[in-house]
């Protein structure tokens, strides 16, 4: 998942505070990752074949939505500058900024991990120099106890190092066409292909050991639905492309029942097995589409709807809701060695379980310490920012985002 941007400083940040119902949307993300998770170590999902136990299962969703987030906010820098005729966000400022922000208090859930679970006792060094590193989803060795949920970790880093490079490579494929990028939009849609089609053949053709299914190109799907809503966030109004989608998002219920619709069809056997058993490759492909369109449209009307408008909104851009979003990067660390600590030092076993009473003490125990996390090592942290000076130039603040005329009579209860 991504940590928030707000921290980072820079282009990224002013991408946070001109979305605040993302907020929102990264703690309920975070929350469904982690009831997935309790839901099957308890048995509740693992244990049974019911259309409540599969739904729990593919609460996982939350990962491709993460994803989804983290191609619009970190890539919608890119194309605004062109827009404005501003520089590219410098590179290496960029880099600096999302390590600083995401590794230290990885690091430190890492060596808590290899510390205090019994499970992680004589784990050796390469295997911690590889989770330290964020490359054990390219080794065969599999995840250190409690750091399973790391791979989309893996992935995401994967995205920032390629970001910078995808970025420009767009903007050359559009240059003079900045209001109206097409060509970088079929480009994007050739990469929401490209990442099924990768999936498939990993699938299809297991390479051993190696967990390539993880890696970054079976969800490059994701990451360019993010992307694409970026690109058209910023696109000409009457451009037909951005007409539709802001058509679209105005109506959040729409949107999300919609993204209900496909979820629905995410939890039928059309998706594959949620409990141990290994997916088809059609079946594989079949879920990561799915997800795609759910995380889109979840994601659509908080960006290119009414922005700051309607009840969900609101609520999702709270005071409340913001806070637990700026925390959601540690919630989503520590849940699992929480969970996974929680069963061994109680001696419970794994598979079974009260499902809601476990979920009540690890969601709670995560947030606060999440919140520890945040005031001690998250928000300190961030005055080395300036380390890595942003040499360009240094762009305008994002302006408030206001619904186009005629949009205020779309949707007024939502």
């Amino acid at each position: 998942m991504t940590a928030s941007a707000l921290l980072d400083g820079g282009p990224a940040a002013a991408q946070e505070r001109a979305f605040p119902a993302l907020d929102g949307l990264r703690i309920l993300a975070a929350t469904a990752i982690v009831v997935s998770h309790v839901a099957f170590i308890t048995g509740t999902s693992s244990s049974d074949t019911g259309i409540g136990a599969s739904a729990l299962a593919h609460l996982e969703v939350g990962v491709p939505v993460f994803f989804v987030l983290s191609g619009f906010l970190l890539f919608r820098p890119f194309p605004l500058a062109a827009v404005r005729g501003d520089a590219a966000p410098d590179t290496r400022a960029y880099l600096w900024r999302r390590a600083l922000r995401i590794l230290p208090t990885y690091w430190l859930t890492v060596i808590g991990a290899v510390l205090f679970l019994p499970v992680n006792e004589g784990t050796n060094a390469g295997k911690l120099l590889q989770h330290l590193a964020l490359v054990q989803v390219y080794g065969d060795e599999g995840p250190i106890g409690g750091l399973d949920q790391m791979w989309s970790l893996c992935t995401e880093v994967a995205f920032y190092a390629v970001l910078p490079v995808l970025a420009a490579g767009l903007g050359r494929l559009s240059r003079g066409r900045a209001a109206r990028p097409w060509p970088a939009l079929l480009a994007l849609g050739g990469l929401a292909v490209a990442g099924p089609l990768f999936l498939y053949l990993v699938r299809l053709h297991p390479w051993g050991y190696h967990p390539m299914h993880l890696w970054l190109p079976s969800f490059a799907g994701w990451f360019a639905g993010g992307m694409a809503l970026a690109l058209l966030s910023v696109a000409d109004r009457g451009w037909a492309p951005v007409r539709v989608v802001r058509a679209l998002g105005r109506h959040l219920v729409v949107c999300w029942a919609a993204a209900a619709v496909l979820y629905w069809v995410a939890c039928t056997p059309l998706s594959g097995p949620y409990t141990f058993a290994q997916p088809t490759p059609v079946e594989s492909v079949t879920r990561n589409v799915l997800y795609m369109g759910i995380a889109v449209l979840v994601v659509l009307p908080l960006v290119l709807g009414q922005e700051h408008g309607g009840l969900v909104r609101r609520a999702l851009s709270g005071a409340t809701a913001r806070r637990l979003g700026e925390v959601s990067y540690g919630v989503f660390l520590v849940h699992m060695p929480l969970l996974a600590g929680f069963y061994a030092w109680l001696e419970i076993p794994v598979l079974t379980g009260p499902p809601i009473p476990v979920f009540v003490i690890v969601w709670g125990a995560s947030v606060a310490i999440a919140a520890c996390l945040y005031v001690a090592v998250e928000r300190p942290v961030r005055r080395f920012r300036s380390l890595v000076p942003d040499h360009g130039r240094t762009p305008r603040a994002e302006p408030a985002v206001h619904p186009a005329p005629g949009d205020l009579a779309v949707e007024p209860t939502k």
